[in-house]
């Protein structure tokens, strides 16, 4: 009997993968390197050179470093176990997804990783501009209803963490521009989001 519990509990598992298979889910967690955070531009040039930029090379790649970093700077823990950008009453709801031309993955900070979500090419969901849907990294800047009620609060918070990513880039000599523009329905779908999650923005990034 015990045999054939153990074999009834394989067969749901392997129905369990299966599943997940069939919707491009992997959910494995890659362990990014950890973010480099001394050193680089001053940041009062790093602001100089802050701009928004289109003209991505969409044979261009970022590095894992080099996303490490950018992960950290938008939404990274900080020495004190805080953020790196404030958020009103200490709420901590935003979420950072990462897309890119293999997966959707969302950001871990207190573990530095990301974990995939989807596997494929989704790019074509979060952009309306074809420079974006060629671009190697769209970062999608998620709000927590459930933690931060009040959307202009997420938004808030959504726009420091992208200034963020924009005086990174400016630093590392990379292209950066925020964008509304997506489907978001398509979106909430593949990215398996609940209706307590809001997608605010989008941040395109490549050389």
């Amino acid at each position: 009997m015990i045999g054939a519990m153990k074999h009834t509990t394989l067969i749901k598992m392997c129905i369990v993968f299966a599943a997940m298979a069939s919707m491009g889910c992997s959910m494995w967690a890659e362990q990014l390197p950890h973010p480099s955070i001394t050193g680089g531009m001053p940041l009062m040039e790093a602001m100089s050179k802050r701009c928004s930029q289109r003209d991505i090379d969409p044979a261009s790649e970022i590095t894992r470093q080099e996303l490490s970093n950018m992960l950290w700077a938008a939404w990274g823990i900080t020495h004190d176990g805080k953020r790196t950008v404030a958020t009103a009453m200490n709420r901590q709801e935003l979420e950072i997804y990462v897309v890119t031309a293999k997966e959707i993955s969302k950001y871990d900070a207190a573990t530095n990783t990301l974990t995939t979500i989807a596997t494929g090419d989704f790019r074509s969901q979060v952009a309306m501009q074809d420079f974006a849907k060629q671009a190697p990294v769209n970062i999608v800047f998620v709000g927590n209803n459930t933690k931060q009620p009040e959307v202009m609060h997420q938004c808030y918070a959504a726009g420091a963490a992208s200034q963020n990513v924009y005086l990174y880039c400016a630093q590392a000599g990379l292209k950066t521009v925020l964008r509304y523009g997506c489907d978001r329905e398509a979106m909430k779908q593949t990215m398996q989001l609940s209706e307590s999650q809001t997608i605010l923005y989008v941040q395109t990034v490549g050389r």
